[in-house]
């Protein structure tokens, strides 16, 4: 039996007018890589400072009486996640104590409070800390090492959206300059991402078509809708509900209409292939 869709699907190349949110990446991106840019930068500016003088210090440190923990505090983010800060007054030969601030960032549960006990090299006070912080020197490098891989990968990621959108905008201008045929697909949306699978397996095609449209819907029970791509095989482009993501006339989209209306009729045979 001759398919429907086929047959009222144009024989002549359609060019594809789909809104590829190319800005909206522009602005997900630089926020975000900004975001996790700063993130990067905060870690690194609070805590390598401790960790080298810690690291300076641990083969001669020993308890410093009379170095006094003036304050301390320890934050825990999601159960394990240690952010400690302690501020110690360091007496001087001369003139009066100076203070200074550590922190500390580990991973470790935490049960109530913790004691800490002043420590140093008696040859360096400047450089004084606490066997909370020594204890824990390369949890403290493991922890930090990992946050700030993360942060960086993730910059990297939102700087990467605009490069997608882009590439998706030459993609979409590629298909345009060719014979497109229908395909049936099913259609999965993630975070505005419209991820496009060929009924029957085959390579997935990501576009980022936001929320606002809807796709052309052939077996609402199966889950198909009309897709194009290039005779021969390549990229799958959804089409949207009101056909108006591809260069069609109005007589065009009635037709598609139509022959969605007998294909339903017929109890949801989503079958789609190129008219001989």
């Amino acid at each position: 039996m001759p398919d429907p869709i086929a047959q009222a699907f144009p024989r002549r190349p359609l060019r594809l007018t789909a809104p590829i949110e190319t800005w909206r990446a522009w602005i997900v991106g630089i926020l975000g890589a900004l975001l996790f840019g700063g993130a990067f930068a905060a870690m690194s500016f609070e805590a390598i400072p401790g960790l080298i003088s810690d690291h300076e210090i641990r083969a001669t440190a020993q308890p410093m009486p009379k170095t006094r923990i003036q304050s301390g505090r320890c934050k825990v983010r999601l159960l394990l996640l240690n952010d400690c800060e302690v501020t110690l007054s360091v007496p001087q030969d001369r003139g009066a104590p100076v203070r200074r601030t550590v922190h500390y960032l580990f991973v470790e549960p935490s049960f109530g409070n913790r004691d800490a006990m002043a420590m140093g090299d008696p040859a360096r006070p400047e450089l004084a800390t606490t066997d909370l912080g020594l204890d824990r020197f390369w949890n403290r490098v493991m922890t930090l090492g990992g946050m700030l891989a993360v942060s960086a990968a993730l910059a990297l990621g939102c700087l990467m959206l605009p490069i997608l959108a882009g590439r998706q905008k030459r993609a979409l201008a590629r298909l345009s300059r060719v014979q497109l045929e229908p395909v049936p697909a099913r259609v999965q949306m993630a975070q505005r991402v419209w991820n496009v699978t060929p009924v029957g397996g085959g390579k997935v095609s990501k576009w980022n078509l936001g929320s606002k449209g809807e796709p052309f819907v052939m077996d609402p029970a199966g889950g198909i809708v009309l897709a194009v791509s290039p005779v021969g095989g390549g990229d799958v482009f959804p089409l949207d509900e009101k056909l108006q993501w591809i260069e069609l006339t109005d007589a065009e989209r009635a037709a598609l209409r139509v022959a969605r209306d007998t294909i339903q009729g017929r109890g949801g045979d989503a079958t789609v292939r190129a008219a001989p």
